[in-house]
């Protein structure tokens, strides 16, 4: 094997669970805003251009979802009614939950009644479009949103409330997740439709683990949930049999992770190695064969806290766990927090590219 392959080339091996030159890199959802600022001042001092460095590691390209086709963007630009407000948390903010639209709701008639965003208002070429724009040789694996059907009822509702609801008004939670799904359903029939050739990973996004164990039992997911996810990725198998279905959730998940194969998931994302059960070698032995694995190098732990010579073996050894044979994209659990030192992501490139990879990187970055 050259190092002459391309990133979409790169991925596509390890979505095979075949392996490359090297385990492919993502930066999935990327450092903060505040951590960007820092990355590119600490490394222009030292002759360094982050987007440069960050554009030539990443092997894959994403989006969100796509914009309105046309008018103004609503006064409040969340299309499920959600309301965030701004906080700060002393070297930069966040955005916060601070309205619940669906909180509250207990009868089917008021759940009809809310304002449902409708896929056909949204512009579905546009993925194809930009890929067409900033792909245009197919040289990154391209990814674009796929669904986040339960997660979006919890956004709605409250976590708090959407469990207790479950439990208590399941026929609820059942009618909230179909307007969900149909939309998501309806969107992603439009924009693969409109051009799947160009798309390589469909990212689903689930959260269905805290720190130490799953948020609901598995009998819940299986009898509520999981119908719903098993709609979309047949759809998604159907008009794209090439791309990974890929499935985002933080936590403790491995209980549930054969549920999310039967539900069609391909691939699994984030990989929370800190979590209860988490254990790299005992994931890759129990579902290697059946998943690709994104994520696992730690942004809790390993990446703000260690020292770089740390970051580099560990970042080593992980890799070696997960891409034994294939089927691993190395990429950080989650954002990189203000905070971690620069030195440390940095060293995880090093981990991941090794010493030629990462050398040339360096050089290809040099303002």
């Amino acid at each position: 094997m050259t190092a002459t392959l391309t990133s979409r080339e790169r991925v596509q091996l390890a979505l095979r669970h075949e392996t490359s030159d090297r385990a492919p890199f993502a930066l999935g959802f990327g450092p903060t805003p505040e951590m960007i600022a820092v990355l590119t001042t600490e490394l222009a001092a030292r002759g360094l251009d982050w987007p440069t460095l960050r554009d030539a590691a990443d092997d894959v390209l994403r989006i969100g979802l796509p914009p309105l086709r046309t008018g103004p963007a609503p006064e409040n630009p969340d299309i499920w009614g959600i309301r965030r407000a701004t906080k700060s948390y002393g070297g930069g903010s966040y955005d916060e939950f601070a309205h619940f639209p669906l909180a509250g709701v207990e009868t089917l008639a008021a759940l009809r009644a809310h304002p449902w965003p409708v896929a056909a208002d949204f512009d579905a070429t546009y993925p194809a479009a930009y890929a067409a724009r900033y792909n245009p040789d197919h040289a990154k694996a391209f990814r674009i949103p796929a669904g986040n059907v339960f997660e979006t009822y919890c956004w709605m509702t409250g976590l708090e409330e959407a469990i207790i609801n479950l439990l208590e008004r399941p026929e609820l939670v059942v009618a909230a997740l179909t307007h969900i799904t149909d939309f998501f359903e309806a969107l992603l029939v439009d924009m693969l439709r409109a051009g799947a050739d160009a798309i390589d990973l469909l990212l689903f996004a689930d959260d269905l683990g805290s720190q130490s164990g799953l948020l609901i039992s598995r009998a819940l997911y299986r009898e509520i949930i999981q119908p719903f996810h098993a709609r979309l990725t047949a759809r998604a198998a159907e008009l794209a049999p090439h791309a990974a279905r890929m499935i985002h959730s933080d936590g403790a998940v491995f209980d549930i992770l054969p549920d999310l194969i039967d539900a069609g998931f391909t691939l699994f994302e984030a990989v929370q190695t800190d979590a209860a059960g988490m254990d790299p070698a005992r994931l890759k032995a129990a579902y290697g064969d059946a998943l690709t694995f994104q994520g696992g190098i730690s942004v809790q732990a390993l990446l703000p806290y260690a020292d770089a010579a740390t970051v580099e073996a560990e970042t080593v050894q992980l890799v070696a766990i997960f891409n034994a044979g294939g089927g691993y994209i190395a990429a950080p659990t989650h954002s990189v927090q203000l905070g971690t030192p620069v030195d440390n992501v940095l060293a995880m490139l090093r981990g991941v590219f090794g010493e030629a990879g990462y050398a040339a990187l360096l050089q290809a970055s040099r303002r």
